[in-house]
């Protein structure tokens, strides 16, 4: 065979759609793999979450509780619970055992507006969960007791994430901030600023924490770095 000339572009591997899940009766709002891939959660403005097989994509469990739409959701670092923030001003931590047998463990409330995104920390002992009230709070999973609050941003809170070994979180919000809160303590550490300041829609650690990735609602990605090694290192 031939090699293929120098400037010819290899051609990119083709995707064929697989299958389509159905069952929320209103809008997919999340949808997540579990870290080691074998399920799949969705959440839905419907007040439902579902959880799908990977393998061969049944319906492993249907998750009923919240009272308004579910607007995010979170794995633990091994895959047994499943996080999710609503519309009800709640976080809810579900365990989804084995053989179907999910079940809710904790009612997480504290928030005084729509709780609308929600992360654990990679040891899986700390959840952080982000609201429409504006402020960031940090849950210790085991007891559902608050640790703290945040008074995070002038907006409502659209995403938080823990960096690779739990001691930071990065929190993003409408009102065109990113910033980095010292997991321990609740100190802002740094606060990450664009020129312009569009919204911030969605903000995350890189895997070694060494950057951020904000998405904005003026259509543009932008990373933070070189503020970033400065800390971090």
């Amino acid at each position: 065979m031939a090699a293929p000339d120098a400037d010819e572009t290899p051609a990119s591997p083709g995707y064929a759609l697989r299958a389509t899940l159905t069952g929320h009766r209103r809008a997919v709002s999340a949808v997540k793999f579990s870290p080691d891939g074998r399920l799949l959660a969705s959440a839905s403005a419907d007040k439902l979450l579902r959880v799908w097989s990977s393998a061969d994509l049944s319906l492993v469990a249907e998750l009923e509780g919240h009272e308004e739409g579910v607007s995010d959701l979170s794995f633990s670092p091994d895959g047994r619970l499943l996080a999710s923030a609503s519309d009800d001003r709640t976080v809810r931590i579900w365990d989804l055992g084995a053989g179907g047998g999910a079940r809710l463990v904790k009612t997480l409330a504290g928030h005084t507006n729509y709780a609308f995104c929600v992360a654990f920390s990679p040891h899986g002992n700390v959840l952080a969960s982000g609201s429409f009230d504006e402020t960031v709070r940090v849950w210790e999973v085991r007891s559902g007791r608050s640790l703290r609050v945040l008074p995070a941003h002038s907006e409502p809170v659209t995403a938080v994430d823990f960096d690779r070994d739990g001691a930071m979180i990065v929190s993003g919000s409408y009102d065109g901030l990113c910033r980095i809160w010292d997991a321990a303590t609740g100190h802002c550490v740094k606060t990450l600023i664009d020129d312009e300041s569009p919204p911030v829609s969605y903000s995350k650690f890189s895997p070694n924490g060494k950057f951020v990735l904000a998405s904005t609602l003026d259509s543009t990605l932008v990373s933070y770095s070189e503020s970033l090694l400065i800390l971090l290192l």
